[in-house]
């Protein structure tokens, strides 16, 4: 590898190898400076990688311990050797610490190494954060690896060269190119796009043991202890180095979701059929996975594919919710057995108000002379997201800010119902974690807090333009605009919808007084998929193909999924089984699933259920009357038999209700304790 090094002394050429060590390169280095011409003091040698002063530079010591190969030079890289000669008399002093100095010489700013003293060793570069731990979602790693450039089609009005050749006027451009954001109208920038924009300046083949994460979470709170070490902790004492600067609020340029895509009309009209019901308000966590979105360069999107209804009471004009909610971790846990990555994206709730003058149409409540989110619901959207940081390897911290969204169904201009999405900005995240705000009556202003003893607020402005254009700070005293914390995310459906949960016929939980989910619900619904002629034993002993099918489709539900796995009637093996089926038709890995549950024990005591509750004689109501025989033929027992799969609530097999001091359900012959008052199976009364 040829370097070229310009000094004052004029430029030389030195050959080096990718193995060469720092202090090698450093011989070579002074080599190139004459013995005619005066010598270096070392102390005071710079290399960097342009010239000038405001140029930035490294010390020859930050060359010790490292390779040429990780210092991020190519062949025929120019290097710009800075010094001041030696005065006379005075002898060559040893190498001295130098200042800190980018951890590599080629491609701009990089992270600054690590000053030492004295004679001792110093290391090359700082040694970034261990983030070997962190996993990241696999939309990140896509785009990780891919380059995010903005191809351009050659331009028959400017582009003097051939096909293929390339010119400024189509050259790919940068994800963040201001240019293309502003013909395009987008509004933020994608996360990974700010990251490039972040990492433009730096190297790309930097040392991974120098890197230095380029995004550092916002933090509100005194430092504790003082990193001065001068006083006594706060709030005994507080200095410049350990309490927050004062915050000034600007409009986030980059958002971390780009576009909320509901896989079909069914999730957002199951959601609305309460509030249609009952005129109260309902709420909903997003279960959706993260994809790329193409209409935004490096963009993500949420993909929901269903709505869990926590506990909730709905009012007409507010909601109770369930906080913490208790099931969110085996809600999560299930949603991943149907498929990897997905989990919860967010939280959807409506805001509906008839018009008194016409009830078929809503008020029209959120606009520009009103409000698009109340202070209250972006104090609450910055919460959750706190509750769901992302977890990335572009923070020192291992996570930085969220990709949980808010979607607000809410009245139109013309009295329809449409979706209004958004995301709490990161400062807004550090404003909750360290409760500087709370919200107002006013719901399109969010108010300071003011500190009570022994807690510290910083300052809070936010900055806009006057009538005149001119940009002014305001102080926040005590309150600001709402519209300062968030930042909006669009929404749409696909045009051909594929949804990855195919049916939506199962009650939805949660939901008293409308309709409740019980066992009671699902033999039903099983019983008539088992009505038909079609009913009989094959030469393999399996079940018919339409009962395959229909049972597939049946089970592609989630909130009937969730239902099974929660009632605690399926071990943990079937339940995954469950999860697989309900998602065989989108996934060909999970096509054995299906199989594999009929011949699960669970699935046979939910057969044998399905058999007590219309008689062992009397069949599934199919005129050709499937029988106990018919079952056993497939593998099942009726519940009496020697070959029961049937299980008590202890894991024991069901046997006749005559159990001596347990109580067996009159239902389903389930043996339950002898205090227990609701069968622990079908939940009915015993």
């Amino acid at each position: 590898m040829l370097l070229r090094i310009r000094s004052p002394a004029g430029t030389a050429r030195i050959t080096v190898e990718s193995t060469t060590s720092g202090e090698d390169l450093t011989a070579k280095i002074l080599e190139t400076i004459p013995k005619s011409e005066p010598q270096p003091d070392l102390s005071t040698v710079t290399l960097s990688n342009q010239p000038g002063a405001a140029a930035e530079k490294v010390g020859l010591d930050a060359l010790k311990g490292r390779k040429v190969s990780d210092m991020g030079f190519s062949h025929g890289d120019l290097l710009f050797l800075s010094y001041k000669p030696l005065e006379a008399g005075s002898s060559s002093p040893s190498l001295a610490p130098p200042a800190p100095a980018p951890a590599t010489l080629r491609g701009g700013s990089g992270a600054p190494s690590t000053s030492t003293s004295g004679t001792a060793t110093p290391s090359a570069a700082p040694v970034g954060p261990n983030l070997d731990h962190v996993v990241e979602p696999e939309i990140d790693v896509y785009w990780n690896g891919q380059s995010g450039k903005i191809d351009r089609k050659r331009d028959n009005a400017f582009c003097r060269h051939g096909e293929k050749a390339m010119c400024d006027y189509c050259m790919p451009l940068e994800p963040y190119d201001a240019k293309y954001q502003a013909e395009n109208q987008i509004k933020h920038l994608s996360f990974h796009a700010h990251l490039r924009k972040l990492l433009a300046g730096r190297p790309p083949s930097a040392a991974s043991s120098s890197f230095v994460p380029p995004l550092t979470p916002l933090s509100l709170a005194v430092l504790t202890p003082c990193p001065s070490g001068t006083h006594a902790p706060f709030p005994e004492g507080i200095c410049s180095k350990c309490q927050p600067s004062a915050l000034t609020l600007q409009s986030q340029s980059f958002r971390m979701v780009d576009h909320v895509e509901f896989a079909t009309p069914a999730i957002i009209d199951t959601l609305l059929s309460a509030w249609r019901r009952t005129g109260t308000q309902r709420f909903g966590f997003l279960i959706g996975r993260y994809d790329k979105y193409e209409k935004v360069p490096m963009g993500v999107k949420a993909v929901v594919e269903a709505v869990w209804e926590p506990q909730q009471e709905g009012e007409v004009d507010g909601l109770t919710i369930e906080v913490p909610w208790e099931d969110e971790k085996r809600v999560g846990e299930i949603s991943a057995w149907c498929q990897k990555g997905l989990g919860v994206v967010g939280m959807i709730y409506t805001d509906l108000t008839p018009d008194p003058e016409d009830i078929t149409k809503t008020l029209y409540k959120r606009h520009a002379q009103s409000y698009t989110a109340s202070g209250l619901e972006m104090l609450a959207s910055a919460q959750y997201q706190v509750a769901h940081p992302l977890a990335t390897k572009a923070s020192p911290t291992g996570s930085f800010s969220s990709r949980f969204v808010t979607c607000c169904l809410t009245g139109t201009e013309e009295g329809g119902i449409d979706a209004t999405c958004w995301q709490a900005t990161e400062q807004a995240e550090a404003m909750v974690k360290a409760n500087t705000v709370e919200g107002s009556v006013d719901p399109s202003v969010v108010r300071v807090r003011k500190p009570s003893p022994g807690e510290y607020i910083p300052e809070v402005f936010y900055s806009f333009k006057n009538e005149y254009g001119i940009q002014v700070k305001m102080p926040a005293k005590p309150t600001f605009p709402v519209e300062y914390l968030f930042v909006n995310v669009t929404h749409g459906f696909p045009v051909d919808p594929d949804p990855l949960f195919v049916s939506s016929n199962f009650p939805v939980e949660n939901r008293p007084g409308l309709h409740n989910q019980s066992l009671e619900v699902v033999i039903r619904e099983l019983l008539k998929i088992l009505s038909g002629s079609d009913l009989e034993v094959s030469d393999t002993g399996t079940w018919p193909a339409r009962i395959k099918k229909e049972v597939e489709k049946w089970l592609s539900d989630f909130h009937l999924v969730t239902f099974l796995c929660l009632h605690g009637s399926f071990s943990t093996e079937e339940q995954k089984l469950i999860g697989q089926v309900a998602t065989a038709h989108a996934n060909p890995k999970h096509a054995n699933a299906l199989e594999k549950l009929f011949h699960s024990p669970g699935w046979q005591t939910l057969l044998m259920l399905a058999e007590s509750s219309k008689g062992a004689s009397a069949g599934f109501g199919n005129d050709s009357g499937t029988t106990a025989e018919q079952l056993a033929g497939m593998g099942i027992a009726s519940p009496g038999g020697s070959g029961s799969a049937g299980r008590s609530g202890t894991g024991t097999p069901a046997v006749a209700p005559d159990v001596g001091g347990e109580k067996a359900c009159p239902h389903c012959t389930f043996i339950n304790e002898a205090t227990a008052t609701d069968c622990m199976v079908c939940g009915l009364p015993l």
